[in-house]
């Protein structure tokens, strides 16, 4: 049954919300860690193969995360505006359209990925590693971008609590297979990267049945084609394009950089990859609250309470403040053992800890953009948002990491992140501030309902 997130206070909504969802995603990035742990195990070249596959995953699961976004927003505006069988026919004509594109980009990925790691620097060694990996990766990435879509039509309705028990038991079942498929057990021989992979795919589909019967459940999907299919599609996809777009910029913008690190050797690409791992669990509480202020918005956009989300975003990003400046300074503590745990070799340790203690500290930038596109999403906005997204990796992010590069080498690429990050953040704050000076700023919010 979906919660009425436009009655109550806002403060409660959102912890109640956001605290399921923490848990969630924490146990998701345990999930890329785990896997780092175990491949790491394997040698240095496995473990930098396997970091240069990290943005073209995350490429594909933004282009789910784009569909899921756009699904999120009407259904969740559906529910606000008491129309269950509407939300019934948004979360259905999403799942097909979104079987559909997954078929696509696995096709795609399995023909072609050799050809785009070496462009992104891979050498001859690596592509055979990486092979290995992908092909049973790419063969279960439809059902990867199935699920995400599925979680956001369950937190459209107001409960965080079971997607987040989906990707814990998803999580707990990966960490049981992975050592098992990686290193072998009995009759079960070892099968290296390949074992993780396939481990993920047996993790991800336990999570989707967990999932899907609650939208069963609750009649929130049929298996029949819904009416005016052809123009749900378009409307998901004027949402979902520019969404879509927008979340695959930070796995191209990461590709770029792991091509410019690649130019100081493999321990460098190693350490990068863990790096890259160990941030979105640095920002667990914000990916946390862009999961949970977007069904609270578009509720709240339903129902016209303009004022709510206005005062939502205030104490999110107040929170997120305190928030990630406590996660910087534990992971300065931290920093040294952590890097012990990827990595046996010691330049592999000293990179790690100079990513640590220079880029973690921008992720309050970070987190404010984050934050604040993730309600304009909601808004059905999207282009809002990726016009953002655009000025913060093209504009800042990498222009500021390859002038960082040219002078200061490899500890100047992680400044000119870290400076990059800082100034969209600013530039967030500055744009939220001039909205909020506007006199028709309820207004212009309440002509989005159309």
């Amino acid at each position: 049954m979906a919660r009425d997130l436009t009655q109550g206070s806002i403060g409660r909504w959102l912890y109640r919300l956001t605290a399921p969802m923490v848990v969630g995603i924490l146990s998701i990035f345990l999930f890329n860690l785990v896997d780092t742990y175990f491949i790491s195990l394997l040698g240095t070249q496995p473990l930098a193969a396997v970091s240069f596959t990290f943005p073209i995953n995350m490429l594909v699961m933004n282009v789910a995360i784009g569909l899921s976004i756009a699904t999120g927003a009407v259904v969740a505006r559906a529910l606000g505006q008491k129309n269950h069988l509407q939300a019934q026919s948004w979360v259905t004509s999403s799942l097909y359209l979104t079987i559909c594109i997954g078929i696509g980009i696995a096709i795609l990925g399995i023909l072609f990925h050799p050809f785009i790691f070496k462009l992104m620097g891979a050498t001859d060694e690596l592509i055979p590693i990486i092979s290995e990996y992908m092909v049973w990766w790419f063969s279960g990435s439809t059902l990867l971008m199935v699920m995400i879509v599925v979680n956001a039509s369950i937190r459209a309705s107001g409960n965080t609590k079971l997607p987040s028990l989906a990707m814990m038991a998803s999580a707990g079942i990966n960490v049981i297979l992975d050592p098992i498929l990686i290193f072998g057990l009995g009759p079960i021989p070892a099968l290296g990267v390949q074992g993780a992979a396939i481990a993920s795919v047996l993790s991800w589909l336990a999570a989707f049945v967990f999932m899907f019967r609650y939208l069963q459940q609750n009649r929130l999907v049929e298996y029949r084609l819904p009416e005016g299919l052809m123009r749900l599609w378009q409307k998901l996809f004027t949402l979902a394009v520019p969404a879509a777009i927008t979340n695959m910029l930070g796995p191209i913008a990461n590709s770029v950089l792991i091509a410019w690190v690649a130019g100081f050797g493999t321990a460098a690409v190693a350490a990068f990859g863990v790096g890259m791992r160990i941030e979105p669990l640095a920002m667990i509480v914000v990916m946390a609250f862009t999961s949970s202020l977007p069904p609270f918005v578009g509720q709240n956009h339903g129902a016209g309470e303009v004022d709510r989300i206005g005062l939502a975003l205030r104490k999110s990003l107040t929170f997120i403040l305190f928030w990630q400046t406590a996660v910087y300074l534990l992971l300065i503590l931290l920093a040294e053992p952590l890097s012990r745990q990827f990595s046996e070799e010691k330049a592999v340790q000293e990179i790690i800890q100079t990513f640590l203690f220079i880029v973690p500290l921008s992720y309050i930038g970070v987190g404010f953009t984050l934050l604040t596109t993730a309600t304009i999403n909601a808004l059905h906005k999207p282009k809002i948002s990726m016009k953002i997204h655009i000025l913060r990796l093209f504009v800042f992010y990498l222009p500021f990491a390859w002038v960082g590069q040219a002078f200061y080498g490899l500890e100047g690429l992680f400044i000119g992140c870290a400076l990059g990050n800082v100034a969209i953040g600013i530039s967030v704050l500055v744009m939220i501030r001039h909205v909020k000076k506007s006199d028709q700023w309820q207004q212009r919010l309440l002509t989005i309902q159309s």
